[in-house]
């Protein structure tokens, strides 16, 4: 089951775990810049890309919004609050 397939509303909470690559992506999807998380993190769904073969979800992290592969994200871990 893919998870972003769960909390695909914008707004939605999700967990990235460490090690997780961040894409930014020009519109024709070539990655412009990537970043590692370095640590595990909640983020905020900004848009869910199911309707794209790649199937990206866009994520807000640190202030800006980055590209993450759908199956890279979990229910949020609510724990670490």
């Amino acid at each position: 089951m893919n998870p972003c397939a769960i909390v695909t509303d914008r707004g939605a909470l999700v967990y990235l775990p460490s090690g997780v690559r961040l894409y930014k992506m020009s519109e024709g999807h070539v990655v412009l810049r990537y970043k590692t998380v370095s640590k595990p993190v909640n983020v905020l769904i900004m848009s869910d890309a199911s309707d794209k073969p790649e199937r990206y979800c866009k994520v807000l992290y640190e202030g800006e919004s980055w590209h993450v592969p759908a199956k890279d994200l979990y229910p949020p871990n609510l724990e670490n609050r």
